[in-house]
């Protein structure tokens, strides 16, 4: 398995991982065409494709910030034909690699697939925080919505707590349709 950065939205395996973007997460939950590409442009946000083997078509993508505190997985998909084949796992264990704590979103733990994506971050070693976290709105029409925030190796601080938060509202925030407004909402967040 090999992970592999694209840095072009003009690249031609640009647009199947858009595809799957799309269809893997919520509307509310994606960024606008426009705003992923303004991301792109940044040195710290990662979109590396997923490919199994050394040969052959990506079967999946990790979206990810590095911070220098942190790394912040954002958005993680997989090809539905490559789901439950242990890939997932092993990206997990690529990206732990990298040396810095993980930080990463869940639905709230409500129904079976939700809860079956929890425990597959627990086995690799994740941790549930009890923070109230509002994600912040990617798109003008969207709200914040609440999710669990997952960290590895440990537990989150309340002081790592406040560096993410930070980070949310002045990095992630930018790239969003609306980050003033975004940042406000974050401001909420307990």
């Amino acid at each position: 398995m090999k992970l592999e950065r694209l840095t072009q939205w003009t690249d031609p395996r640009f647009a199947p991982m858009w595809q799957l973007y799309e269809a893997s997460f919520p509307s509310y939950e994606n960024r606008t065409l426009a705003d992923q590409k303004r991301a792109m442009e940044d040195p710290d946000y990662h979109i590396d494709l997923i490919y199994p083997q050394e040969h052959g078509e990506p079967e999946g993508f990790v979206m990810y910030w590095l911070t220098g505190e942190f790394l912040y997985l954002e958005h993680f998909a997989m090809l539905p034909a490559a789901r439950g084949n242990g890939c997932g796992s092993r990206v997990l264990e690529v990206l732990k690699e990298k040396g810095m704590p993980i930080v990463l979103e869940i639905d709230p733990p409500q129904d079976k697939i939700s809860i079956r994506r929890k425990g597959f971050y627990q086995r690799a070693g994740f941790f549930a925080n009890d923070y109230h976290y509002i994600h912040i709105p990617y798109k003008k029409e969207a709200k914040g919505h609440p999710l669990v925030l997952m960290t590895w190796p440990q537990p989150m601080t309340p002081e790592g707590y406040q560096a993410f938060y930070a980070f949310m509202r002045d990095r992630v925030a930018v790239y969003s349709e609306c980050p003033l407004k975004n940042a406000d909402k974050l401001d909420n967040i307990k």
